[in-house]
């Protein structure tokens, strides 16, 4: 490959209109070779006809003004017929010129991005496949694959206005990076593919880093400052790949990779992903099954009232056990309903069967449902929950919602729709997780909680250490001033329970209170369960009195 890439790309991008121009020659080359052989066949014939001798002898024997009529006749009818056959040539000339720019104008249509300009995934593989083909093909080129980060949301938010400013301005930052040497093209909505010759890893991680930098820097659209960030994915061919498909399929493999584990920063492929990505396509295909086939069960865990021990509701916990893979745990599928977009569907179906096992349950304890981030992104998210809770008659005052900081740092405002929404029906509204996220005082005014849930990292550790305590002390403090019911999460002892009442706190969660099961509480049936209630007060009024009435023989031996 040359100093300067433009030509190789020029040529391999000029194929298409040189077919073109090719066929166009063709044409008007048959053309002027017809006309070329009417007058060549004109010619032979008038002389071996010997048409002058047969023309002097017309004119000497008919009338000469006649003869002069005759050849004027014919001399302009020859020039008539040359200036049409020339008129006729041109008009064709033009007609396959335009021809050819209209094909040309459909050609860049159809291999550039109409938005941003870059050439679209159709040129990308052309040009891609003539570089490993050619003999700078053996030549080492990163193929690097770059994604915005929640770029649908960003889109959502801003308007579809600024998100095609900042698609442009990105494009703009990749062709800077990318130099003389470089080849930009957009795939997607938020996605880029880049080539860069001569790229080993360590070059090419000097880039990635430049570049990511470069799109993380506040970015002015218009009058508006907006802040975005990028995650990339690279392979590197001949090394790991030596035709288009499998290069752009493992740049894209390795995007994949830097979006679960390193989101906002880049990785490479290497060798192993793509049994890792077909292992992970099972498992979400296995998933997506379980969820269709309401596989997934929910389990309770109590929220009980530090003041007399008794549960006042139940956490709604995820529970998966696989047919071959046996139980799965949430902290592995959740994530990936999340990435997969199955938690939508998974949420509903667990709700669902809850407020049905729970809607008859004695006591009428409430439920605990937690929302992920993603499921903020749904306009309609609190007209599915209400709809759920109208189909099982399952009373909106008996339903919490949980969502942890995560969400209300990614979208605030979407946060505030949905709860609002919640809020006016009667669902009671809790924060999770408090004290391990960014939550602020300012987005606990904004929004419309009753309840908050101390992290469980500071009750594990708050009868060892000081600090934990004092942090556990301040939150309480803090949502008893905001009028927040408190409860601590991960109570596992005694002594936790013990010092979480002195400070105050209302309710606990956690294993010193029992475990998540599928049963939740007792259900009420035709007075049944008053009936042993009332039973179960009379035997313990009559194990009293029998006590009573041994004590005195009981206690004589230790009297004496």
């Amino acid at each position: 490959m040359s100093a300067s890439i433009n030509q190789p790309y020029a040529a391999a991008d000029s194929q298409p209109r040189e077919t073109v121009k090719r066929r166009v020659t063709a044409q008007v080359r048959r053309d002027m070779l017809i006309f070329a052989g009417f007058i060549a066949a004109g010619f032979i014939l008038s002389v071996n006809l010997d048409v002058i001798s047969l023309l002097y002898a017309v004119g000497a024997e008919y009338d000469h003004l006649q003869a002069s009529k005759f050849f004027g006749t014919l001399i302009f009818a020859c020039a008539g017929l040359t200036l049409y056959v020339v008129t006729r040539y041109s008009a064709h000339i033009r007609e396959l010129r335009t021809r050819l720019q209209t094909e040309e104008r459909a050609r860049r249509v159809a291999m550039h991005d109409p938005l941003t300009g870059l050439p679209n995934r159709r040129h990308l593989k052309g040009v891609l496949n003539w570089l490993l083909s050619g003999n700078d093909g053996a030549r080492k080129l990163g193929v690097v694959m770059l994604n915005i980060d929640r770029f649908k949301s960003f889109n959502d938010a801003n308007g579809r206005v600024l998100g095609d400013e900042v698609l442009m301005n990105v494009g703009k930052i990749l062709n800077l990076r990318a130099g003389v040497n470089g080849f930009v093209a957009r795939l997607e909505a938020d996605e880029y593919v880049v080539l860069l010759p001569d790229q080993g890893e360590e070059e090419l991680m000097d880039w990635l880093s430049a570049v990511l930098t470069a799109i993380e820097a506040p970015m002015r659209v218009g009058k508006t400052i907006v802040s975005i960030s990028a995650t990339a994915g690279a392979a590197i061919g001949l090394a790991d790949g030596r035709d288009a498909e499998t290069l752009l399929h493992r740049a894209s493999l390795a995007l994949r990779r830097a979006k679960d584990t390193s989101r906002g920063w880049f990785a490479f492929f290497k060798t192993g992903m793509d049994e890792l990505v077909r292992q992970r396509a099972l498992f979400e295909n296995d998933l997506w099954n379980a969820v269709r086939n309401d596989e997934i069960a929910p389990y309770y865990q109590p929220l009980v009232s530090l003041e007399d021990g008794k549960a006042r509701g139940y956490e709604i916990l995820a529970r998966w056990t696989h047919a071959t893979r046996g139980p799965i745990p949430p902290d592995q599928f959740i994530p990936a309903a999340e990435a997969s977009g199955a938690i939508g569907e998974l949420t509903f179906n667990l709700l669902r069967r809850a407020c049905r096992e729970a809607v008859a349950v004695e006591g009428a304890p409430h439920l605990s449902l937690n929302l992920s981030p993603v499921q903020l992104q749904d306009d309609e998210l609190a007209q599915k929950i209400l709809k759920v809770l109208e189909e099982t008659s399952f009373p909106a005052s008996r339903l919490e919602v949980e969502l942890t900081e995560a969400a209300l740092v990614t979208d605030l405002d979407a946060a505030r729709t949905t709860l609002h929404a919640l809020r006016d029906k009667g669902v009671r509204i809790a924060l999770d997780n408090f004290g391990a996220g960014h939550a602020s005082l300012l987005q606990l005014r904004q929004l419309p909680f009753d309840k908050l849930k101390i992290d469980r990292s500071f009750v594990r550790r708050m009868t060892t250490d000081e600090e934990s305590a004092t942090l556990v002390r301040t939150i309480i403090s803090m949502a008893k001033n905001l009028g927040l019911v408190v409860v601590a999460e991960g109570v596992e002892t005694a002594d936790q329970v013990k010092a979480l009442t002195a400070l105050g706190c209302d309710m606990g969660q956690g294993f010193h209170f029992g475990r998540a099961s599928q049963a939740i509480g007792r259900r009420a049936s035709s007075g049944e369960g008053r009936q042993r209630k009332a039973a179960a007060m009379r035997q313990a009024v009559e194990a009293d009195q029998l006590l009573a009435q041994l004590e005195p023989a009981l206690l004589a031996p230790l009297a004496d």
